[in-house]
């Protein structure tokens, strides 16, 4: 379904809605919740790093699943929703904002572990560059996992944005992050070149405030491989974190590093931290794309 279907759909049959409160996005509903009967549609950023969790949880799942590429400058793809954010979803005509919200209600799709505890909010978005239905409608939450919800908060409030700095930290890398985006994003052939050379001067420029605002130490390097040897903590002996097979939490951290393949910071994370084993049994995991549009 593309993106005109898609509006037609919200406009004609119900108004567009969140579904949970943002302070519930880690919260599973308590089913039954089906599966999609459509596939899902997809408004997106390429390499928004929330964006790249939520196609890893739909590739583990094997969800399919249709895109649309918002331009990130004008955001016209979206001018049917009032939310301009991205990642959205729409899903058998709902739509569904955020990424922890939009994995939560899907999640609740699947068999779950028995083990399970309350899990407290936090919101998380990407950086200043970008911002940021089942057949029974989902309500009220089931507690999820305690340590799974502690480590999806924690790739939202703090990974994210420690990635953030970390592709900006120098004025190559913020060159290499644009040329990286550009090529992948929905841009214009002008806007293409206006956004890879303004864009990453002046992301290089604020990576000091952005520091700052997301209280990261100057050294970003070594603060992502503390990061890395944390979540490498978490994971332990296990292949996963969730034991034999991933967890949302091992499908978010996935997501946000799969979503910087190909620039330095992805190197220097794989070869000078202990994560790089977990990251290549998840990239056999999660396997191929299910997207189909």
């Amino acid at each position: 379904m593309g993106m005109g279907a898609a509006a037609l759909s919200l406009t004609t049959e119900s108004r567009a809605k969140e579904a949970f409160p943002v302070e519930d996005r880690y919260r599973l509903p308590t089913g039954p919740v089906s599966l999609p009967r459509e596939p899902i549609t997809l408004y997106q950023y390429e390499v928004c790093p929330f964006c790249c969790k939520v196609k890893a949880f739909l590739d583990f799942h094997n969800i399919p699943y249709t895109v649309v590429e918002v331009n990130p400058l004008t955001k016209a793809e979206l001018k049917w929703s009032d939310y301009k954010k991205v990642p959205v979803a729409v899903i058998d005509g709902v739509q569904y904002n955020d990424s922890s919200a939009i994995i939560s209600r899907l999640a609740a799709c699947f068999e779950r572990p028995a083990a399970a505890a309350a899990a407290r909010p936090a919101p998380g978005f990407f950086a200043s560059l970008f911002g940021g239905a089942g057949e029974r409608e989902a309500a009220p939450a089931a507690p999820a996992g305690d340590d799974e919800a502690k480590w999806r908060r924690w790739v939202d409030d703090r990974f994210v944005r420690v990635v953030t700095c970390n592709i900006y930290r120098s004025a190559s890398e913020a060159w290499q992050t644009f040329d990286y985006i550009t090529e992948h994003g929905n841009f214009g052939r002008v806007q293409r070149e206006l956004a890879r050379v303004v864009g990453a001067g002046m992301m290089w420029a604020i990576s000091g405030k952005l520091r700052k605002k997301y209280a990261v130490d100057a050294d970003v390097r070594s603060e992502l491989y503390l990061d890395a040897a944390d979540w490498a903590g978490a994971v332990g002996d296990k292949t996963f974190h969730g034991g034999a097979t991933p967890d949302l939490a091992d499908l978010a951290v996935f997501g946000v590093i799969r979503s910087i393949a190909g620039t330095d910071t992805f190197n220097d994370l794989m070869h000078n931290t202990k994560i790089g084993g977990w990251y290549e049994a998840m990239f056999k995991a999660v396997g191929d794309s299910s997207r189909i549009a």
